[in-house]
């Protein structure tokens, strides 16, 4: 098994914050990917409850739907060149 390393987006210190004019809660850039990919997910209707009894089963279900994502999204964007046979 690989090791996961994750990477924490730091936080905002109050100098920063108040240079960029901001104050109160500022959100991590990173936390905005999280929920997106979250929303991603919620959309496959077989990921909305886990019957899965194996882990290797859940961790493919979860891979086909982002396959299925990005597929979905490679047939939506135009072509670069256009191909005659």
């Amino acid at each position: 098994m690989t090791k996961i390393r994750l990477k924490l987006s730091p936080k905002p210190s109050k100098a920063q914050k108040k240079q960029e004019g901001k104050t109160g809660f500022v959100p991590v850039k990173a936390w905005w990917v999280i929920e997106r990919t979250n929303s991603w997910m919620e959309r496959c209707k077989n990921l909305t409850k886990n019957f899965e009894r194996t882990l290797e089963n859940a961790t493919a279900k979860i891979n086909l739907c982002f396959i299925r994502l990005m597929l979905k999204r490679l047939a939506l964007a135009e072509p670069s060149g256009s191909y005659t046979a």
